[in-house]
């Protein structure tokens, strides 16, 4: 059993893991792009280095303990494909473009980008209240869906509920329900929006909107 610290640094750990991919994904970025303007019809795009590639992916997935990473790009360079470590701890197997990965809180991105869509297409708009699709939200009518997308919605954090992880020891491969994890969320006082906190509610809450 866990005591309250461990608990509180595991979900920190989990909330914080969005922005240590993001800093994995910027590395690798800051490395193959140039400042460089495009003239005479030319790539921008500087020439990508794969040896020097592979170090800034070796580096920074060793600095954010990540056992196994795969990364592909395709550009008019052609492709280049980078991986590091294993698809398990104590295996010898290496990541491919097969492997299966968890995709964890990407799926955040993806979210948001539809709800974009949507918003640009008519179907909603950002400054719409959650209660309009939804009225049993807390507090629903004083929060946007832009809110939700921003992390300033206000919403109890699901994951910060004592009893998430033990539950999600016990069954580590229960597939959650949007509705489970809303009612573990809507469980506590709200904090009421406005102000910035990271918050995986705000998404499953964002995937009801209409689509």
């Amino acid at each position: 059993m866990k005591d309250g610290a461990s608990e509180r640094r595991i979900s920190a750990a989990v909330d914080a893991l969005p922005f240590r991919v993001a800093s994995f994904v910027a590395s690798a970025a800051l490395l193959i792009t140039g400042c460089g303007t495009s003239t005479g019809g030319q790539s921008a795009l500087e020439p990508i280095d794969q040896a020097a590639l592979q170090t800034t992916v070796d580096a920074t997935a060793k600095a954010l303990l990540v056992p196994g990473a795969l990364v592909i790009l395709r550009t008019a360079q052609g492709e280049f494909i980078v991986t590091y470590g294993t698809t398990e701890l104590g295996s010898t197997t290496s990541p491919g473009p097969d492997s299966h990965f968890r995709i964890g809180s990407v799926t955040k991105t993806m979210t948001a980008a539809v709800i974009l869509q949507l918003a640009q297409d008519g179907a909603l708009r950002l400054d719409d209240s959650v209660a309009k699709y939804r009225p049993d939200v807390p507090s629903g009518a004083d929060i946007t869906i832009g809110q939700l997308l921003n992390m300033r919605s206000g919403l109890y954090n699901y994951t910060a509920d004592a009893d998430f992880w033990p539950a999600l020891e016990r069954e580590s491969t229960k597939e959650w329900t949007p509705e489970e994890l809303l009612a573990i969320a809507f469980g506590h006082e709200q904090r009421g929006s406005g102000s910035f906190e990271y918050c995986n509610t705000n998404t499953v809450k964002a995937d009801s909107a209409p689509g």
